[in-house]
């Protein structure tokens, strides 16, 4: 059929859009849900879970991220909480269309629209398909996928959020960023030095790391 009629949206290469970036930490936010991801209970039916994500704009920084059984409106306003006590109120949060974030009915403000209003965050939401536009969260997740959801399996709930809990440490403070200039997110969010000189941080690298040492002092 897709040979026959063509696909819906042009497979050819996208011009790549406007780039942007805020001038400071927490003047913007980017959210975003990933998932479903699924795990075998033993004896029972797969179970499943997807992950929220926040990022922020200057700096990459992730600065929350949560495994949550389903897309329920008090699990994300109760991680959304979380994430401003630790880290601060944000001026702007982007968002995409989608139904946890905005109200189906245009009249009407979604439980979590009226949480960003009470707050006096200004909410920003994406065009349609411009993929550009909530660019850097989805860069994140592909490097999430890549370096993780794609080489692990998760036995539950528990043990994916610990999974991605410790990758989004190795991404903010050891990861250099090739966006920002090769510094980590840490080094833009909060000024958190980067003092890393080996290869002990790095989780792909954990078996060798003391092999590659080795071989760097004797260079």
């Amino acid at each position: 059929l897709l040979a026959r009629y063509g696909p819906h949206r042009s497979t050819g290469r996208r011009t790549p859009g406007p780039r942007y970036e805020r001038a400071a930490a927490n003047e913007l936010w980017h959210i975003d849900l990933k998932g479903p991801f699924y795990f075998q209970r033993p004896g029972g039916n797969p179970a499943r879970c997807h992950f929220i994500g926040l990022v922020d704009d200057f700096s990459r920084f992730r600065v929350g991220i949560r495994a949550v059984p389903s897309l329920e409106a008090e699990g994300l306003l109760r991680f959304f909480a979380e994430t401003i006590e630790l880290c601060g109120v944000p001026l702007a949060l982007m968002t995409d269309n989608g139904s946890p974030f905005v109200a189906v009915t245009k009249s009407l403000l979604s439980r979590f629209q009226r949480t960003l209003e009470d707050r006096a965050i200004r909410h920003i939401r994406t065009q349609i398909d411009p993929p550009w536009t909530t660019g850097k969260i989805e860069a994140f997740w592909a490097t999430l996928q890549a370096e993780v959801l794609d080489r692990e399996r998760f036995a539950d709930l528990a043990a994916a959020e610990a999974a991605v809990h410790e990758y989004a440490g190795y991404y903010n403070y050891h990861r250099l960023h090739g966006e920002i200039g090769w510094l980590t997110p840490a080094e833009r969010y909060d000024g958190t030095p980067f003092t890393d000189r080996l290869f002990e941080n790095i989780p792909p690298l954990d078996g060798v790391a003391e092999l590659l040492s080795d071989l760097l002092r004797a260079a």
